[in-house]
């Protein structure tokens, strides 16, 4: 009866892991370092990730009354291409918008302040440092260099791609499991109507 029982809810059982798998793994992920340069970044990069989990978890209920296979082959692929892109973007503005600074990558801004501290060390001492080196010209500190405008605005940025790359990730997971699910169940139908061959 208990066997039978759990036949039966199976697929949900097996969404909810995945699920609570998705959940539990972006919390225990660490969160990239150039979110600690700010104190109100962190605060909002959880509350993105819990989003993020949060809208995956209606894509869950959203499987357990569409058991189409096409659907979900649809929103696999989709979910796929959306991740693959939202991650190159966020690597590629990730290398863009930071620079290291002991072990950190600090965001930096767009728009340099008039007074440009690596032009004044350029002209006082002949020679420009490498870009990973230039944050020790101004200790770590871009509002030195750059208006905190464009500074917020590029951690806003990269809060956004980072927050889609664990919305579509975790949309992947759930539709590419749900459609195996399913395809384990049409398998298994078509095999006991297959009638038995006499021999």
């Amino acid at each position: 009866m208990l066997v039978t029982r759990l036949k039966e809810v199976w697929k949900e059982i097996t969404l909810l892991s995945t699920w609570i798998a998705s959940v539990t793994g972006a919390f225990i992920i660490p969160l990239p370092s150039w979110h600690f340069t700010d104190e109100n970044t962190s605060f909002l990069m959880k509350f993105g990730v819990f989003m993020a989990t949060v809208l995956a978890g209606f894509l869950i209920l959203f499987s357990l009354k569409n058991k189409f296979i096409k659907i979900w082959m649809r929103l696999s692929i989709i979910f796929l291409i959306l991740f693959i892109s939202s991650y190159t973007a966020y690597h590629f503005c990730r290398e863009a918008k930071t620079l290291p600074y002991i072990e950190k990558d600090i965001v930096i801004g767009n728009k340099m302040l008039d007074k440009d501290p690596f032009e004044i060390f350029k002209e006082s001492h002949g020679f420009l440092p490498d870009r990973k080196e230039r944050m020790m010209i101004i200790l770590g500190e871009p509002e030195k260099a750059w208006t905190k405008e464009s500074i917020r605005f590029n951690r806003v940025l990269l809060m956004m791609l980072l927050f889609l790359c664990y919305l579509f990730s975790a949309g992947f997971i759930i539709s590419f499991c749900n459609l195996i699910i399913l395809y384990k169940e049409k398998y298994t139908i078509n095999v006991e109507k297959k009638p038995a061959t006499i021999e």
